[in-house]
């Protein structure tokens, strides 16, 4: 099968802006250099493509609520769009209180949470090396070494494995804490604290075997959206996985990974990153999905159909053997899904909005 309808790299893709306007929910935003950027505008074409309109002309053509309008009018002023840019920016939006005061206060604390998150993994990955390069015995939990005595004592217990290797024991610690900045949204291996990349990894998993154990009681055509939503789920996470464990590998020989810190480092940070963009734009989704737990069925398979319609789509270059045939196949069916539903939408919208929207390009991603 032809790898139709799929973006060759996650720059052509577009990284997801989560507005809350209806028609842009789905929006991406891709471009490097200011004058070229572009936001992707699926499902509004009747399945005939994507639109694609310049940044400066999304406020004219579509009626963005107020919380979007603040979101654009912050986007307008960043030097570069990835996940993690994006996520850094919604945060800034929410936490001045655009979104209402339980968007806030959940931004204040995911900040909160990001600076324990990373104390935390650093003091694991300095108990994890102690355990295996320090000649005395260890005392010390991950607690201990949150406090100012518990890291003078990694410290001293690290003088003869750092003497080994002509370095010091403040350039190991230092280390460390660049691994722990370096891992923060994934976390380390095994920890109490993972970063919220992990946390969507789960997320995922969950909402697959709720939506499979939703599924028994629904007819043929709701079953086969809720396979194509736990399929695509299934395919990104299990990639995603993989550059997670790989990250997590350089936990296996610490004495290789420290005698070739500045390697290990770049690679991790640039798998860290491929994962953000795996995983990007799921964090809605599940949020989609869990927050529909209490509504009736009815309304709970519009949420999945709503779910399936805004698929993330992973492009080619992440992609090896039948994952792209895969996710074309998804894609295909996305379209004339969209096509199917295009005219009670169409109904819902107003009509020169997409009169305005008719004059940009259409393109097949």
């Amino acid at each position: 099968m032809a790898t139709l309808f799929l973006p060759s790299t996650f720059e052509e893709r577009g990284v997801t802006v989560p507005f809350t306007t209806d028609v842009a929910r789905n929006a991406r935003l891709r471009g490097e250099v200011a004058e070229e950027r572009e936001f992707l505008l699926p499902a509004l074409s009747g399945g005939k493509g994507t639109y694609v309109v310049p940044f400066k002309a999304l406020s004219g053509t579509i009626d963005l609520n107020l919380y979007d309008q603040a979101l654009l009018e912050h986007l307008t002023d960043a030097q570069t769009f990835t996940p993690f840019d994006l996520r850094r920016i919604v945060m800034e939006v929410d936490a001045k209180g655009y979104g209402g005061v339980p968007k806030a206060k959940a931004a204040k604390k995911a900040l909160k949470d990001e600076r324990t998150v990373i104390s935390y993994n650093q003091c694991l990955l300095i108990l994890r090396a102690l355990r295996v390069l320090s000649t005395d015995p260890i005392e010390l939990d991950v607690n201990d070494l949150m406090t100012e005595d518990g890291q003078s004592q990694a410290k001293e217990q690290f003088k003869r494995y750092s003497e080994k290797w002509n370095t010091t024991s403040e350039e190991l610690m230092r280390k460390f804490q660049l691994w722990a900045n370096i891992i923060w949204a994934i976390g380390a291996r095994e920890t109490e604290y993972p970063g919220y990349l992990t946390q969507t990894y789960s997320n995922i998993q969950l909402m697959i075997d709720e939506i499979k154990e939703h599924l028994a009681k629904e007819p043929p055509e709701v079953q086969f959206v809720g396979r194509g939503v736990i399929e695509a789920a299934a395919l990104t996470s299990d990639i995603a996985l993989r550059e997670m464990d790989a990250c997590w590998g350089y936990e296996i020989d610490l004495a290789a990974t420290l005698s070739q810190s500045d390697k290990a480092m770049r690679d991790m940070s640039d798998r860290v990153q491929k994962i953000s963009w795996i995983l990007d734009g799921w964090t809605r989704l599940c949020q989609v999905w869990k927050e529909s737990e209490e509504s009736f069925r009815g309304e709970r398979r519009k949420m999945l159909e709503q779910i399936y319609e805004d698929l993330p789509i992973l492009p080619k270059a992440v992609l090896a053997g039948k994952q792209a045939d895969i996710l074309s196949g998804i894609r295909e069916t996305q379209k004339s899904w969209v096509k199917a539903n295009m005219d009670w939408r169409t109904e819902e919208l107003d009509q020169e909005m997409i009169q305005r929207l008719s004059a940009f390009e259409i393109v097949e991603i």
